[in-house]
């Protein structure tokens, strides 16, 4: 059986010869490229490797890499992934761990008087901010509440967003047709399907607490926002699967969080009524003009009252599977849900167990969730969320072998 047979069979609620495997295979199940680079010498691997994703710093994948934890998936990038850097003219830089890297020929960081670094638009706009020994960077705009909130008419901005050019086109076709041809992985589209939240706050002008205000206090205009959203994630998809073809199998749709340690973020009502019915037309879409391409929602937290709206919404797979989380207790996510929405993540806990544990428990917790969520297919493993920089090599390989080796 191949990779790409294993991960659908598994899509489409069969068991397989073996639980299929994600590690680093996206933008949302990735290595962080200081833990990579430990990764690296513990294989003893010499590469320099390329951060394709700048927000989480997340590093390709090599074939090597991949085979060694098994993986079953590899990602079809889109050419910009993140502060509106293109993926191309790589230059060297380093890490604050002292890790070389290759970055966007347009990454040019600008260090301030503590030796924090900042990211700009060419308009001259904060991006991003990385503080002085951190491996992240994180939005350099207020996540506060605003003394007054100016709301913008969304019909005004909606040409600012981005919208797939032909060149952008013609590179996610050639690397599509490349990957189906040449590998038997799973490939996951990084489909740029537009955020309908917060993160669009580069446009909407709301900042994360804003928009949580405003979801209760002008909920008619964010109906407006997210409709303008989800018309042009309508138009990317449209152009998209032109591209791409028959030659993905899944596509990453949505990647914004709803859920917090304790609940979701808001109503699960709110979310049905402003969020269901556009995620729901997106989806449509994508079924009806392709073969048996599944759609991928990303979403961390405690959200088991938000599921049976994902589910309505017409995603197929649901991750990270937080089970650290209040609320999503593994045993009763797979009773509930099982055989309608395919389960990729939850393999090991990725707060402590993975970070903290020892290579035995972090085997022993593998193993525990690959007989909870595997039986009767529906389950991709993976850990709950991206490999962080504080990661043990040792812990991600025992936590990769335990779930190739595990026959429930």
């Amino acid at each position: 059986m191949t990779s790409r047979e294993r991960i659908m069979k598994a899509c489409n609620f069969q068991e397989t010869d073996r639980v299929p495997i994600d590690i680093g295979g996206s933008q949302v199940t990735g290595i962080c490229v200081d833990m990579y680079c430990n990764l690296l010498k513990n294989l003893g691997i010499s590469e320099t490797p390329t951060v394709y994703e700048q927000f989480e710093m997340l590093a390709r994948i090599s074939e090597p890499v991949r085979q060694r934890l098994h993986g079953d998936v590899i990602s079809l990038e889109n050419p910009i992934m993140s502060w509106g850097l293109r993926n191309e003219n790589q230059k060297k830089w380093q890490t604050f761990k002292g890790n070389e890297c290759y970055m966007p020929g347009s990454f040019n960081p600008i260090s301030d008087e503590k030796g924090d670094l900042w990211l700009y638009s060419p308009e001259g706009k904060a991006l991003a901010h990385m503080a002085k020994g951190s491996p992240y960077f994180d939005f350099a705009d207020s996540t506060q509440m605003s003394e007054t909130i100016e709301f913008k008419d969304p019909k005004e901005w909606r040409e600012q967003i981005y919208l797939y050019t032909d060149e952008d086109l013609r590179k996610i076709e050639s690397d599509a047709k490349f990957l189906h041809e040449n590998t038997d992985y799973a490939v996951i589209g990084e489909f740029a399907v537009i955020r309908f939240g917060s993160m669009n706050r580069f446009i909407s002008g709301l900042s994360p607490t804003d928009w949580l205000c405003a979801l209760i206090t002008d909920p008619d205009y964010i109906s407006e926002v997210i409709e303008v959203c989800c018309e042009r994630s309508l138009e990317n998809a449209k152009l998209y699967l032109e591209a791409v073809g028959k030659n993905v199998d899944i596509i990453l749709m949505s990647t914004t969080d709803f859920g917090s340690q304790r609940a979701e973020v808001f109503s699960p009502d709110i979310w049905r009524d402003l969020y269901m019915s556009r995620y729901r037309r997106i989806n449509d879409f994508i079924h009806e003009n392709t073969d048996d391409v599944k759609t991928f929602i990303h979403t961390c937290g405690s959200i088991c009252n938000l599921i049976p709206h994902i589910i309505d919404a017409g995603f197929d797979i649901l991750n990270p599977i937080q089970t650290s989380a209040d609320g999503m207790d593994a045993e009763w996510l797979k009773k509930e849900f099982g055989g309608k929405i395919t389960f990729w993540g939850g393999g090991v806990d990725t707060q402590h167990v993975l970070p903290k544990g020892t290579p035995e428990e972090v085997r022993a917790q593998v193993k525990e969730r690959i007989d909870v969520f595997a039986k009767g297919g529906g389950y991709v493993f993976n850990p709950i969320h991206c490999i962080q920089h504080d990661v043990p090599a040792e812990n991600l390989l025992a936590a990769a072998d335990a779930a190739f080796e595990h026959r429930r």
